[in-house]
């Protein structure tokens, strides 16, 4: 079943009325010499792929856009009614911005088609499956392209995307949601806790003057930079890192009994010294990462890879009342501060999740995929091989056997390796290493 609302747009292109910088000629001629068709006439049509925090933040914001058609694809498209809404859209707080959503429901046969940029907003581990179900209706037709993106993205996704979406759709990830959200009613409303300064975004055969004319207005002209290729997404220092330190340090003791919810401390704002002298070591480990790849391939763009606290305080800047340490920059972030440990609720109390994507994203599609490529470099990974084998106990997998990537379950991961990287180069790239088809 589809849910179609009427609704009544303004005339004019959203390229020249979002932004109004420079002409649709110049823009063309710096694309990508795969043709770019997807200037809109009078609407661009944006599909929202999952129905998370993320989903319902870009549809309010971008809902609220007179220029823009959101759908939205969704295993419930029951929970939505024509509208939804965000609080708090600005850095320091704003006013809500109420978006509409003109189609939705749970066919990608009957929401895709027409689209000019679809996002899947939804977890990492989820990414295969969904790249599969509207692969079929995303392929380049009669004059008509699909840009396919994630608003966030881990591992080596853009390998996944080739090898199950195909080359010639258009891909787009980026390196960090452009805010930290959630939903406060299903459906209906939504909150940005924090937003960040900038969002970082790779591409393949995209005309990134258009994506981000097109895409900076609808997520609250978070400033779009552009990645000069993949590699600061898979070597992100960010939750593929953070959440694994954390997770270790809250239950690293926990002897498989029920344990009190009021004892289960906050993710972030009780980010203590054990997880803290976890996350330091793995921070180390990926820039000795990051600098061995600086030796081997040079062609690859890893400028993005910085120290996570580094990091941290470009995109929160004055967010953050202590930056001090990396311990306190977590700590004391506000983006941050909202943020509950994931648990099960048991009788007698709770547990660790071993379903919950802080685990799900970031052993398989994070620490497995730094792991992978540290093995390829000959690089020795203490902290990497400590949480993922924790990990993996707690979620009943096999990857690292042996101090070896070598488990039975990895090829469930999207390292390198298990997707068809044939070269450390292909970190980076789609295509040819050293002919980056994501440059204009």
């Amino acid at each position: 079943k589809v849910a179609r609302f009427s609704t009544t747009r303004l005339c004019g292109r959203l390229w020249c009325t979002a932004l109004a910088t420079g002409s649709r000629e110049k823009d063309t001629a710096l694309a990508h010499s795969t043709s770019c068709s997807i200037w809109p006439s009078s609407e661009m049509i944006l599909t929202i792929v999952g129905a998370g925090n993320g989903g319902h933040v870009l549809a309010a914001l971008a809902g609220s856009l007179p220029n823009v058609s959101v759908r939205i694809l969704t295993s419930r498209p029951e929970i939505f009614g024509e509208f939804v809404s965000v609080e708090r859209p600005g850095i320091g707080g704003g006013s809500t911005v109420t978006g509409r959503v003109d189609r939705i429901g749970a066919d990608p046969a009957e929401i895709i088609p027409g689209s000019d940029i679809v996002i899947w907003c939804g977890p990492v581990v989820a990414t295969k499956e969904v790249f599969a179900r509207i692969a079929p209706f995303v392929q380049p037709s009669s004059g008509h392209t699909t840009y396919v993106g994630c608003l966030f993205a881990q591992g080596c996704i853009h390998l996944l995307a080739k090898k199950v979406l195909g080359n010639s759709v258009p891909f787009f990830a980026f390196q960090n949601i452009p805010w930290l959200c959630r939903t406060l009613q299903a459906g209906k409303r939504a909150e940005i806790i924090g937003r960040k300064e900038y969002a970082n975004v790779a591409c393949n055969r995209v005309n990134f003057v258009w994506l981000r004319r097109a895409l900076e207005p609808c997520l609250g002209n978070v400033r779009m930079m552009q990645l000069a290729d993949f590699a600061s997404i898979v070597l992100n220092p960010a939750n593929q890192i953070i959440h694994p330190a954390r997770y270790w340090g809250i239950f690293k003791d926990w002897d498989g009994r029920p344990i009190d919810e009021a004892k289960i401390p906050w993710l972030y704002r009780d980010f203590d010294r054990t997880s803290a002298e976890a996350l330091e070591g793995l921070d180390v480990e990926l820039q000795h990462i990051r600098r061995a790849l600086e030796r081997e391939t040079p062609e690859l763009d890893l400028q993005g890879v910085i120290p996570l606290a580094d990091r941290i305080m470009a995109q929160y800047q004055t967010q953050i009342a202590d930056p001090t340490s990396l311990q306190s920059i977590i700590a004391t972030n506000q983006a941050y501060s909202m943020a509950k440990t994931p648990v099960r609720k048991v009788t007698g109390g709770v547990v660790p999740n071993p379903e919950h994507r802080v685990v799900q994203d970031d052993i398989p599609h994070g620490l497995c995929v730094l792991k992978d490529i540290a093995e390829q470099l000959g690089q020795e990974t203490p902290w990497i091989d400590l949480l993922i084998v924790w990990h993996q106990n707690l979620m009943g997998k096999e990857y690292l056997v042996d101090g070896r990537l070598a488990g039975r379950d990895v090829e469930e991961t999207t390292a390198l390796s298990v997707l068809g990287g044939t070269a450390l180069s292909h970190i980076g790239y789609v295509e040819t290493p050293g002919v980056p088809s994501c440059k204009l």
